[in-house]
């Protein structure tokens, strides 16, 4: 299949960035992914720079084990665990070539199909195909933003496909990169030391007690919470969940009423077990 004609331009683009937006979106009308297969920005005497894009299904088909490790985290206070993955590649030596190359004294390029035949058959959809589904910085800053604000991750993609009609990633897009901001903003840190940094940043109250450096209850409420409790001390109610969180910690709430049959939450607590030294250290913290 022979797409020469439609990669045949005469423009000349006024930096490298504006000839690979220009490949990707054309590539995009016609069901195909563009991708850099090699690039040279020039150096010493003569040597002009150029790039040379090609087919994602470029180069000869592997089948392998990746050496590339995902990370688990087994519960709040241990470390990441690292565990392979088996990868396989969509290459199968696809001949497609376009190449780039930079003209005269300043950044203009020009690009030249160098081969516009594929010897497979064009995706109907482009959706599914990770590269071309990639969020751009404006994409993935909002999506950061929606995720602080605890909106769904499909509608996150709903919103994201509203601005751009031409967004083909999918839902497990969405996951993949709220999971490298999430392990971006851990700093290689344990999920309790997060909570405990984070607890720290937005200035709440915080008590916990460890056992061979293991917390074993946490906790925390905030300033406000104290504010208000202390203008209705006259009733308290205790509730303690259990099996509703990834590590089954009873979470004790404990909540006031206001003089207008209000509630407002008074505090929080993680405890390892509903035991009558759990109970006295939470009501001893909440005293304090």
């Amino acid at each position: 299949m022979d797409y020469s004609d439609q990669f045949t331009t005469y423009s000349i683009f006024n930096s490298i960035d504006a000839l690979l937006r220009w490949a990707r979106e054309q590539g995009k009308l016609n069901n195909i992914v563009i991708v850099i297969k090699r690039s040279d920005y020039g150096g010493e005497g003569k040597r002009r720079p150029w790039v040379i894009l090609a087919c994602e299904r470029n180069n000869n088909y592997k089948s392998c084990k990746s050496s590339e490790t995902t990370d688990i985290r087994s519960d709040a206070n241990s470390d990441m665990k690292k565990c392979a993955r088996d990868t396989d590649t969509k290459k199968c030596g696809c001949p497609f070539l376009l190449k780039g190359v930079n003209i005269g004294d300043g950044d203009d390029w020009k690009l030249e199909v160098v081969c516009g035949v594929h010897n497979h058959p064009i995706s109907e959809y482009l959706q599914g195909h990770s590269f071309v589904g990639r969020l751009t910085e404006e994409e993935n800053a909002l999506l950061v933003d929606m995720s602080k604000s605890l909106v769904k991750p499909e509608d996150i993609l709903v919103t994201i496909k509203d601005r751009d009609a031409m967004n083909v990633s999918t839902m497990k897009t969405i996951y993949n990169a709220r999971i490298r901001n999430r392990t971006k903003e851990f700093a290689r840190r344990t999920q309790m030391q997060q909570l405990l940094t984070k607890l720290s940043e937005h200035n709440y109250i915080e008590w916990h007690r460890t056992s061979s450096d293991i917390v074993t209850d946490l906790f925390w409420t905030h300033p406000t919470n104290i504010d208000i409790v202390r203008v209705f001390p006259h009733v308290l109610i205790m509730d303690c969940t259990y099996k509703t969180n990834r590590y089954r910690f009873p979470l004790l709430q404990i909540v006031g009423v206001t003089s207008t049959n209000m509630t407002f939450s008074v505090a929080y607590v993680y405890m390892n077990a509903e035991k009558e030294d759990n109970y006295t250290w939470a009501l001893t913290a909440l005293r304090s």
